[in-house]
């Protein structure tokens, strides 16, 4: 059985329509090295999404590597109820320079759904702690995507991902989001 064979065996490609592999079986990768990426038989690809925006300052960056080396040799990671480190810490200390005044904590997440995620529980509780219990609903823009998660689907408008989950999904309330360039009235401005 060969790599994409075996891929297509056993894993489940998020983002994907599945079908689209009976022609177009999925490419695999060896290696990254900057903005490209390259196949098992060496053919180069440009990753513009940056492997879904994770790899912005390339991929084997030989800093950013290395400082993960070297943490990994340290911690590789700790329960944050109770817990902390250094890293965390010093980079807290780092980022509050470069936010507004007023904002004085930050949240780790290891993906953007679960940042989602985390943005509408804390709003809500927000509301909730202020009294306003019946502030139960969120507004979305149209065309929106925010992730794969429940709470993310459910700001987000796109049928492509999100259609066939609509029952399981939070009642949102959609705002149609600006368009200039396919502008919905025929507007240029």
């Amino acid at each position: 059985m060969t790599l994409e064979e075996k891929d297509l065996k056993y894993i489940w490609h998020p983002c994907s329509q599945m079908k689209d592999y009976e022609e177009l079986p999925p490419i695999i990768i060896d290696k990254g090295q900057g903005i490209y990426l390259y196949d098992k038989n060496g053919k180069e690809y440009m990753d513009i999404v940056s492997s879904w925006w994770c790899n912005l300052l390339g991929h084997c960056n030989p800093v950013i590597n290395e400082a993960i080396k070297e943490q990994l040799d340290r911690l590789e990671h700790v329960i944050f109820a109770n817990f902390s480190h250094e890293g965390a810490i010093a980079l807290c200390e780092q980022l509050i320079q470069s936010i507004p005044k007023g904002l004085t904590k930050f949240n780790f997440s290891d993906n953007g759904s679960g940042a989602v995620e985390c943005a509408l529980k804390m709003a809500f509780q927000y509301q909730y702690q202020m009294g306003k219990k019946k502030k139960q609903k969120f507004f979305c823009l149209t065309d929106g995507y925010h992730g794969e998660t429940i709470g993310a689907l459910s700001v987000g408008t796109m049928d492509l991902y999100a259609k066939i989950y609509r029952p399981m999904l939070m009642d949102t309330i959609p705002i149609e989001a600006p368009d200039c360039y396919r502008c919905p009235y025929g507007k240029t401005r």
